[in-house]
């Protein structure tokens, strides 16, 4: 016991740990876990720094260590400072992405680890559970739930896991309120009813609103736009409460400076406020100058992130001809005043602050650039961004657009490569382009073959 309380004063590095674990230290340390307290006590914390070195999670799940300190975690009669040392092993144990993988028995085999889950979470219900307590076994939980949709589903449907988890981001505990917005990203894929319900309440929204402006914490950032973005884009009152704390504002500054995970998420979150029905919505967006910065992402190295950012100003873009037009209406009472030049897409005095206008935000050579890529989701978003240009009851515009783009060749080239709702797309969209007759003597010959190859 002097040794390993000597041990437990010394800063150990990997290679220390490393030497330690091949000298054979770990068995003697999980024997010691079934002494009494000191000797409990003084096990479990040189386990706590061996755990958090990957050689020794192996060494320790061999040794079938994950069921005795498992068993000592669940014991009604054993002090907090052993639960929560227990905890912390097994946080260190699923931890960095490992998840699962040390969670087994002594001949290999995966414990069953919904009963885990079930009292990790009852840790968080417990009032006399102290902060440290709670802490590490949240932190457990986040590691097993990180690595196995099943589990996140046990957690969240057997265990009531979003009911004890909502009221820890009120939590004193910095870190438990960081964790708990991790795990409800994860859980809002099963039960986002109830998720909304409780952000409704008074003062909650800011909390999640605080998650979204924290720029230090990335995995939190991403975790707080991800819970947003799984939501049901259906609650009006959620996007209007998001828009007066400053909730949009805070999601565009993720997509400008945030790590590409929280991007995008903060992607899909913003889909809530770019529905084509939502003018008013739509110009919150705009006037946040996120135009540009969507633009700037379709050439993100994400492929995630580029296919978002172009189903985004697919939204925008479905609202131009009818914003141009307003504006073109607008200018002929402008006496005495030059007129804006015409947008030879929509006719009208565009710009990307009042008609959301892509050729105004130089989108199409990045949109044309995802289409030659040949990549099926980036390409898929890109046409259907680039077939907002072309009206069907005046094609003409658009598809002269399209063309001196050069996006009519590539689009005719998905035919050759495109899966069937890519070709689906791409036919679309030709089908409007090809209702200009100009576009028939520059194409046609070419769309005739690749279409003859497709129903040959």
């Amino acid at each position: 016991m002097s040794i390993v309380r000597a041990t437990l004063g010394l800063e150990l590095g990997d290679e220390d740990m490393k030497l330690l674990g091949e000298k054979g230290v770990i068995p003697p340390l999980l024997e010691m876990a079934s002494g009494n307290i000191e000797s409990k006590e003084l096990s479990l914390s040189a386990l706590v720094k061996l755990s958090s070195f990957y050689g020794n999670k192996i060494l320790i799940a061999e040794a079938g260590g994950v069921p005795i300190i498992l068993k000592l975690m669940i014991s009604s009669h054993v002090r907090s400072v052993i639960i929560a040392k227990c905890c912390e092993v097994l946080a260190n144990l699923s931890g960095n992405g490992d998840g699962v993988k040390f969670l087994i028995d002594e001949t290999g085999n995966q414990l069953v680890l919904e009963p885990v889950i079930a009292y990790l979470l009852a840790f968080q219900q417990n009032l006399t559970s102290s902060d440290i307590v709670r802490r590490h076994a949240l932190r457990a939980l986040l590691g097993i739930c990180q690595s196995e949709a099943g589990l996140v589903k046990s957690a969240v449907l057997s265990a009531g896991g979003v009911s004890v988890v909502l009221p820890l981001l009120d939590d004193l505990n910095q870190e438990i309120r960081e964790t708990a917005i991790n795990l409800l990203f994860l859980f809002s894929q099963h039960e986002p009813e109830g998720v909304v319900e409780y952000l409704l309440k008074p003062r909650r929204l800011e909390a999640l609103v605080g998650f979204l402006e924290n720029d230090n914490k990335g995995d939190v950032q991403m975790a707080a736009a991800g819970l947003l973005a799984n939501l049901p884009k259906s609650e009006t009152s959620l996007r209007e409460k998001l828009i007066e704390l400053g909730g949009l504002k805070a999601i565009v500054n993720i997509l400008k400076t945030g790590t590409m995970e929280a991007k995008e998420n903060a992607l899909s979150a913003l889909f809530r406020f770019t529905d084509p029905t939502n003018l008013e919505s739509q110009r919150n967006v705009v006037e946040l100058g996120t135009y540009p910065v969507l633009v700037n992402i379709l050439k993100a190295n994400s492929i995630t992130a580029e296919a978002r950012a172009a189903a985004l100003l697919t939204d925008l873009s479905m609202r131009s001809h009818e914003l141009s037009v307003g504006s073109k209406k607008a200018s002929c009472f402008c006496i005495g005043r030059a007129r804006a030049p015409i947008c030879p897409a929509h006719g009208g005095a565009c710009s990307v602050s009042k008609t959301f206008c892509l050729l105004e935000a130089n989108a199409l050579p990045d949109l044309v650039k995802l289409l030659k890529e040949k990549i099926h989701a980036t390409s898929y978003e890109a046409i259907q961004t680039l077939s907002t240009l072309v009206r069907e009851e005046s094609p003409h515009r658009g598809a002269y657009v399209l063309h001196k783009e050069d996006a009519i060749s590539p689009t005719i080239e998905v035919l050759n490569w495109g899966s069937e709702s890519l070709k689906g797309e791409a036919l679309g969209l030709l089908e409007k382009v090809f209702m200009s007759r100009e576009m028939v003597d520059l194409y046609g010959p070419t769309a005739r073959l690749h279409l003859a190859r497709l129903t040959g």
